[in-house]
Order: structure tokens, then C-alpha cells, then sequence
């Protein structure tokens, strides 16, 4: 039985790099030998409405001669909507102010009040920012434990989706929180099928919408007519 790693062909999609509002696209590479790849983009913070979209270019040579979009091949990232982290920043929570974590396709209420209530969802809200946090954390790890593992540092809670999930959606009553992408995931699969005719190389086009940070992506070409040599800096078993 094959590894892994001499069945799948593994590349840099798009050198990690910084990218507000523009775009960039990465090396082309060849599928001549290959009936199917999968893009695969990393995240790193989107703010507020900003997004994120990985897409599949074609070309008909290494130098992206005549390089074009396969419209149909992207997936998009918005902030805060199927993420793997997100942060919560707290200031000037009242009582009955609510957020709302969605996770697993059941939505979490969670409610500000005078004192905590970890069995109820209910978390001391009393302007401390530090304290409040610290007890939505408390609620979220007791109700939300195996889905979402939440911490806290000086009033902002960051929210990690656990193996399996992910964070995919919050919301709040009372404006009391500020919401920040920390990482998120997105790709794109294409069957060798899919390109145009005469048109045999691709590579990977991110684009940012608002002040999104680090990004990266990987290709992964598969389903090789021959033998697969991964080309990288190091390996094991090497």
C-alpha cells in the first residue's frame, strides 16, 4: 500500500503573505500527469465584513500564458461564518445582554446576569470586561465542551473550534463584543476534466475583500498517471 505522500503530489499554492483588499496568484503547475488537485487556503485575522475567496486559474503554459479564471471553481471565507478561531473582545456588559454561538448546527444562547450561572448559560455581566470574559468562558467550556474550547486574556475571549468542528456563526444582543476572524479554511477540488481545451496548467488566485491578514495555500495534485517524487527542502522518512 502507497503512503500518502507517493499518491498525493504536494506544493505551494501561494507563498503565506499579507493581502487588503487585492489579490494574488500563485506558481502554475503542470497537470498534464494528473486526473484531479485540491486547493487548500489558510487565514489567518478578517475583520468585521471582510472575506477571503480561493480560486482555480488555468493557463496553457508555466508562464500563465493566457491565464484565465475557472469561475466556478471558488469558495469564499467570510468573517466570522464557519471559522476555526475567532476572538471576542468584551466592553461593558449588562445584564440580559446575550451572545449567541453557533456550532454543530445548533445555536448556543448565552445571557448576561448578575451572577453566573454555568448550567443555565448565564454569565456575570457587570461591566468588569476582564471578569466578564473570563465568565463566558467559563460557560462556554462547561456548555460547549468536545465542540469549542474557549480562554481568556484581559477581557478578550478567543473561541477554537475542536477537532471536527467549527465556529459557524455568532451573534450578540446589547453591543457589548467585537468579533475577529483569527483562522479559517477554505478549499477548492477540480477534476483535470474541468479545464479547457489546450489549457493544462493551474494555480491558485486568493483574493481579500477589508483588511484581511495572512494568507497561504497549498495545491495537492492527485491521481498521477505515474510515480510521485516530492520535491520540498526536507522530509521523513527521508
Amino acid at each position: 500500500m502507497n503512503r500518502a505522500y507517493e499518491d498525493l503530489k504536494v506544493d505551494i499554492g501561494l507563498l503565506p503573505q499579507s493581502l487588503a483588499s487585492t489579490n494574488a496568484t500563485g506558481k502554475y503547475y503542470n497537470m498534464a500527469e494528473y486526473r484531479e488537485a485540491l486547493a487548500i487556503l489558510t487565514v489567518g485575522n478578517i475583520t468585521a465584513a471582510g472575506t477571503a475567496a480561493l480560486q482555480i486559474m488555468e493557463a496553457t503554459t508555466e508562464a500563465a500564458g493566457s491565464a484565465q479564471a475557472l469561475t466556478s471553481y471558488v469558495a469564499t471565507i467570510a468573517a466570522n461564518v464557519k471559522v476555526a478561531s475567532l476572538s471576542i473582545t468584551c466592553v461593558g456588559g449588562v445584564v440580559d445582554d446575550t451572545l449567541v454561538i453557533t456550532v454543530g448546527g445548533v445555536a448556543y444562547t448565552f445571557t448576561g446576569k448578575a451572577a453566573e450561572d454555568t448550567a443555565a448559560q448565564e454569565f456575570k455581566a457587570d461591566g468588569d470586561d476582564t471578569a466578564d470574559a473570563t465568565s463566558i468562558v467559563n460557560c462556554v467550556n462547561v456548555t460547549l465542551a468536545g465542540k469549542i474550547t474557549a480562554t481568556n486574556a484581559l477581557g478578550v475571549v478567543t473561541l477554537v473550534a475542536d477537532d471536527g468542528y467549527y465556529i459557524e456563526a455568532i451573534a450578540e444582543t446589547g453591543a457589548f463584543t467585537t468579533f475577529a476572524t483569527l483562522s479559517a479554511q477554505a478549499y477548492v477540488w477540480l477534476d483535470s476534466m474541468a479545464l479547457t481545451d489546450t489549457y493544462g496548467w493551474i494555480a491558485c488566485k486568493v483574493t481579500t475583500g477589508g483588511n484581511t491578514g495572512i494568507c497561504n495555500a497549498v495545491l495537492i495534485r492527485g491521481k498521477s498517471k505515474g510515480a510521485i517524487a516530492q520535491k520540498m527542502g526536507a522530509n521523513y522518512p527521508a
